[in-house]
């Protein structure tokens, strides 16, 4: 991963931001956390279950969530709708396509997997990005 690849100090927009992670894929979840945190953001998770982010969202307060839909033989998005009434953003890292998302939920940013490290961070910072979410969402 290259940790060099925004100039200016643009890598640390997301500062002071408590993100959840829940990827049932190792690699992409070690890739997915890796490229939050060096946007400076603090990783809650990766979780693999949802009744494990479920537990994590009861002990943390978390200012937006990165979400695969489909787990090992379960989807998140009951996890979407805790998220949702809790007014947090949330991004989908997903391998499917659009139509394959209920489509309540279409409305709401994804990144397709396979996914670049440019066109991942682009996405977290129109989502997560300084200015998207109020003060009591930040650390």
């Amino acid at each position: 991963m290259n940790e060099t690849s925004c100039p200016d100090g643009e890598d640390r927009l997301l500062a002071g931001l408590k993100i959840l992670v829940v990827e049932d894929e190792a690699l992409i979840a070690m890739e997915v956390e890796e490229m939050i945190a060096a946007m400076g953001a603090e990783v809650v998770g990766a979780f693999s279950r949802v009744p494990d982010a479920l537990a994590a969202l009861e002990r943390e307060t978390v200012a937006g969530a990165i979400l695969d839909i489909q787990l090992d033989g379960d989807t998140t998005l009951s996890l979407v709708d805790v998220l949702l009434e809790r007014e947090c953003p949330i991004l989908f890292v997903t391998g499917g396509a659009a139509e394959s998302i209920p489509e309540n939920y279409r409305q709401l940013p994804r990144v397709r997997k396979p996914f670049n490290q440019v066109d991942f961070e682009r996405s977290a910072k129109s989502v997560f990005g300084v200015g998207r979410l109020p003060a009591n969402k930040r650390l």
